[in-house]
């Protein structure tokens, strides 16, 4: 068990269901040059599918379950498709911020991250009506920088690194950090790409069966140990007719365990303020 924070309500670890709501911006991550405003293109349907289809799956089955997730949406993208944005906020989930154009932030001088940072907020609050208090690194690095500028212009804490297992403070910005990590992110293994090859043969899906059975060895592990297991799912992935009961078998082991505390960022960042 872990020592270092005991869990609300007796429970011996949390967990917190996080989206990333990128549509097209997806691209960015595997293909950071390419030209999100193109009318068509592989990488514009799979965004604009993710929303039309993706999305209200994944949010019915959020509902069905009983489950506030916590959304972190681009500026840009809530500005594309502001139903659908608003819809997310409808329906009681947390939304936060992910960048504005799915920048890398550590390429961008202060004043371009501040700018990024405070427009991202003041769109998710206009077409949302919340206020965001979570950050996530749309891609890349981020540095300490960005995460001082970022709890300067209001955020509570950030969702971004892959360093620790249980949230914690920044030491040098003093921003609070809930930490992710990639064996629990959908997207990475199921995103089919051409360019560039992985020897073999080129980038393939995973079994879907394989993924599930990772997320479920994670939710022993965050159970044994007591820590944050952190679950990133993007609609275009996870909200795949066949991929949603992948997201159902998960949220049907948290219930049957009993022990886990599921929370929003927002949740697991005021909790764990109050410890500390």
């Amino acid at each position: 068990m872990n020592e270092r924070y005991i869990w609300p309500e007796g429970k011996r670890c949390a967990a917190m269901i996080s989206v990333n709501l990128d549509a097209e911006f997806y691209g960015k991550i595997f293909y950071p040059d390419t030209d999100i405003d193109l009318e068509s293109g592989e990488i514009q349907c799979h965004g604009r599918i993710s929303i039309e289809d993706g999305l209200p799956r994944l949010l019915d089955t959020l509902d069905a379950y009983g489950v506030r997730a916590t959304f972190f949406i681009p500026g840009e993208v809530a500005r594309r498709y502001p139903e659908a944005a608003a819809e997310v906020a409808r329906r009681g989930h947390e939304i936060g911020s992910h960048g504005m154009k799915h920048e890398l932030m550590a390429h961008l001088s202060a004043d371009e991250q501040r700018q990024v940072l405070r427009e991202s907020r003041a769109v998710l609050r206009e077409i949302t009506g919340r206020e965001a208090a979570g950050f996530r690194m749309p891609e890349g690095e981020i540095t300490e920088e960005t995460l001082r500028i970022a709890r300067e212009e209001g955020y509570v804490y950030s969702s971004s690194l892959s360093d620790d297992d249980v949230p914690y403070f920044q030491p040098e910005s003093g921003m609070l950090e809930l930490p992710i990590h990639w064996q629990l992110f959908d997207l990475p293994f199921f995103t089919f790409a051409f360019d560039p090859p992985i020897p073999p043969g080129q980038a393939r899906s995973a079994e879907m069966d394989y993924v599930l059975q990772n997320w479920l060895y994670e939710l022993e592990g965050a159970r044994h140990w007591g820590t944050l297991m952190n679950v990133q799912l993007d609609p275009q992935t996870i909200g795949e007719q066949g991929r949603i009961f992948m997201l159902e078998k998960l949220l049907d082991a948290i219930r049957e365990a009993g022990d886990v505390w599921l929370a929003t960022g927002s949740e697991i960042a005021e909790a764990y303020s109050k410890k500390h």
